[in-house]
């Protein structure tokens, strides 16, 4: 009666061994494929092109630099950012963005708690609780 249970396992046996052979297989076919002459010879195209196109992107970069009229217009934008840092101009159309970002979001509680029926309806922002904390002034001198 041991040889019906020697014959089950031999087929598992088998195909475990076929299996480990195909992996080997596989593995040396791979190795191979990796460590051929064509294989060495592309990777020494690829990283002659990759060398050759950055020495190009920088002689383009350089002759970037060194063109007076590119210079010019670096110069003019940093102006027209110091003169927009340092204008009123801004300073006032952040303050309106903030005010309105504000009742954006006056106006959004008033809707989301509409929505959920636990708040009374709008009243045009004036609520009695406001929606988020208490908003501090970045500028202390105006009011």
């Amino acid at each position: 009666m041991s040889q019906p249970e020697n014959q089950p396992q031999q087929p598992q046996s088998d195909l475990a061994s076929e299996l480990r052979e195909l992996g080997q297989q596989l593995e040396n076919s791979v190795r191979s494929a990796l460590q051929s002459e064509k294989a060495r010879q592309i990777q020494h195209d690829v990283t002659i092109g990759m060398k050759e196109i950055g020495t190009q992107v920088q002689s383009a970069l350089k002759s970037i630099q060194e063109n007076p009229k590119i210079q010019q217009f670096i110069d003019r934008g940093e102006q027209t950012l110091s003169q927009a840092q340092q204008s009123h101009l801004a300073q006032d159309f952040q303050e309106s963005l903030a005010r309105g970002i504000s009742q954006l979001n006056e106006q959004l509680s008033a809707f989301i708690a509409r929505t959920r029926g636990d708040g009374p309806p709008a009243t045009g922002g004036s609520g009695d609780t406001p929606a988020t904390g208490e908003t501090e002034r970045l500028d202390p001198d105006q009011k």
